[in-house]
């Protein structure tokens, strides 16, 4: 018997890695004869970086670089190498460039700024990175990557030569965009961007009119955003010819999105399958007989191309059951019965607070995997 176990964080209060290792000795206790495979997972999203590192027994790096407001902070950022054995960096633009970064009370989308994810990229390329994960959630920026690809070189001009600053309500006095100082190492180097957003760079699902309020526009604001990456899209259009205006996720993270596929040549995807594929969790699973897998919370975002949700459809796929752990339940998990989770239990047991099951994550974790296993043992008895 072949269990794979392979749950994503639990969101404040066990990584991945923890998760993973408790519901192994769960499983151990009660098939003590089985092939246990240990596979933390993640979809792009919150703990990724620290999953992918863990998985990989890759190393975490801090570097120090330009924040969103231009002061100096340390940003983490992973190198492993892949199941391809490609030397292979992973960067959540978040860490450098991120609104979480921000006072809430002071925002400023005009200003801010992706410089410092390109500096990220720097870093990695100078360890040797043959290929760059991007995350580009969380963004405080609508500079449309502007920022990340005046850090590795490129020059963006006016009419008079001169270089234009990062204030994005100035953008619409660019007219050349110079690509001749740019980094060459960056050439032979693979871009894929963990997006799961389809919308594009302009107009009412644009960049702008979606997103920016959360990080500071008014109603004003947005207007001139919006005009100002309409301008840098068709100016992408006539010097790069490339059309990033009606590329789906173009709009993701201020239009960082049309940015990578423009300035880097970049592939947009969703999170889950870059994940997946850089862990090569398909062949690893494809001959099991059992998945576990598991969350912090399951509700009906969970089907939205979260991790615990995917494995369960590749094990479909292969006619694999899958057994769901969560902290708690929410409105619509029974959904994810549609999706292979076919039975699932969450780790709360008593009444009890909420920092309460947090501290106690670990044991109401060992638990429920337990008991989840033992009702399981029981079936196959009958």
């Amino acid at each position: 018997m072949k269990i794979i176990i392979a749950p994503q964080s639990f969101k404040g209060s066990l990584t991945a890695k923890e998760a993973t290792n408790i519901i192994l000795d769960s499983a151990k206790s009660v098939f003590p004869n089985a092939e246990l495979v240990g596979l933390p997972i993640a979809d792009g999203g919150d703990g990724t970086l620290e999953t992918i590192i863990d998985a990989t027994n890759g190393e975490l790096i801090n570097s120090n670089v330009k924040g969103p407001d231009n002061r100096i902070v340390e940003a983490s950022w992973g190198l492993f190498n892949s199941e391809k054995n490609e030397k292979t960096a992973i960067i959540e633009m978040a860490r450098a460039s991120g609104l979480a970064m921000l006072d809430p009370n002071n925002l400023d989308p005009f200003n801010s700024t992706t410089f410092g994810t390109g500096e990220l990229i720097i870093n990695a390329v100078k360890y040797g990175a043959k290929k760059i994960i991007l995350g580009i959630g969380g963004s405080a920026t609508n500079d449309c990557g502007i920022g990340v690809a005046k850090a590795v070189g490129i020059k963006f001009l006016d009419s008079k030569k001169n270089e234009i600053d990062n204030n994005v309500a100035n953008f619409s006095k660019i007219r050349e965009i110079n690509l001749n100082n740019i980094i060459p190492e960056l050439k032979n180097v693979k871009f894929e961007v963990a997006c799961d957003v389809t919308n594009t760079l302009c107009g009412i699902e644009g960049a702008s009119y979606i997103y920016g309020p959360q990080k500071g526009a008014s109603i004003d604001d947005i207007k001139i955003l919006d005009k100002s990456l309409l301008h840098i899209g068709n100016l992408i259009e006539k010097e790069l010819n490339l059309n990033v205006l009606n590329l789906k996720g173009g709009g993701a993270a201020g239009g960082l999105g049309a940015g990578m596929v423009a300035f880097f040549g970049a592939t947009l995807r969703p999170g889950v399958d870059i994940i997946f594929d850089t862990l090569n969790v398909e062949e690893k699973i494809k001959d099991a007989d059992l998945i576990i897998t598991g969350e912090g919370q399951f509700d009906i975002s969970s089907t939205y191309n979260k991790a615990p949700t995917a494995i369960a459809k590749l094990g479909k796929k292969y006619n694999i059951p899958s057994i769901g752990i969560s902290g708690s339940f929410g409105e619509g998990f029974d959904k994810l019965d549609e999706f292979g989770i076919l039975s699932k239990s969450t780790l709360i047991n008593k009444i009890s607070t909420l920092d309460d099951n947090i501290k106690n994550a670990d044991n109401l974790l060992r638990i429920a995997s337990v008991e989840q296993l033992k009702a399981i043992k029981i079936g196959m008895n009958l």
